[in-house]
C-alpha cells in the first residue's frame, strides 16, 4: 500500500484504487459470511456489500493502518447491514451456501447451519471469532461493544451451540 503522511496529527494512508481492489479482493469472503450472517440472504448480503464498498473507497482516508483494513472493511460492513436492516425491516429466510469445506463436509455444514440459528449478537461475534480469526478486541471495534460484552456473547453462543448440536445428533 502506498503511503502519503499528512503533516497533520493522525495522517491517514493513501491507497490507490489497485491495492484498495486487491485488498477487497483478499477479503470478499470474510465480508460475505458477515453480510450473509446479518441480514440471512444472499441478495440482500450483496447489496449490503455493494454499499460497504463504496462506502470504504469513499471514506478511505478514514483508515489509519494497512494492518487495520481487513478490521475497518468489516466494521464497514457490519454497520451498513445493521443500517440496512433497520431501514428495510424484513424477515427472510435464510438460503443455502457454499463454505467451501472439503473433508467432513456433512459435519461442517450443520456447525454452519447451527451457528446461522444463532440469534444476534451471538451469530455475528461467532462468525468473525472462528470464521474470521478476529481478535476479542477487533470485534468489539467492529460492532461498537466492549470486549466484556463480546467475550459474553461469545460464552452464551458457545452455550447456545452445545444445547442446540446436542438436540441435532441425539436425534
Amino acid at each position: 500500500m502506498q503511503r502519503n503522511r499528512k503533516s497533520t496529527k493522525g495522517a491517514a494512508i493513501l491507497i490507490d484504487k489497485d491495492t484498495f481492489c486487491e485488498q477487497i479482493r483478499l477479503h470478499e469472503k470474510a465480508m460475505y459470511y458477515l453480510a450473509f450472517s446479518l441480514v440471512q440472504n444472499e441478495a440482500d448480503a450483496a447489496d449490503v456489500i455493494g454499499e460497504a464498498i463504496l462506502r470504504a473507497y469513499k471514506n478511505i482516508d478514514g483508515l489509519k493502518s494497512e494492518k487495520a483494513f481487513k478490521a475497518w472493511l468489516l466494521k464497514i460492513i457490519h454497520n451498513t447491514a445493521v443500517e440496512y436492516i433497520r431501514k428495510n425491516a424484513k424477515t427472510v429466510s435464510a438460503q443455502e451456501i457454499d463454505i467451501g469445506v472439503e473433508n467432513d463436509i456433512e459435519t461442517k455444514l450443520t456447525l454452519w447451519q447451527t451457528v446461522k440459528s444463532l440469534n444476534q449478537p451471538y451469530r455475528t461475534v461467532t462468525i468473525l471469532y472462528y470464521y474470521e480469526d478476529l481478535s476479542i478486541s477487533e470485534i468489539s471495534k467492529i460492532t461498537d461493544t466492549t470486549t466484556i460484552a463480546v467475550k459474553q456473547q461469545l460464552s452464551r453462543a458457545r452455550k447456545q451451540l452445545r444445547e442446540l448440536l446436542k438436540e441435532d445428533f441425539v436425534k
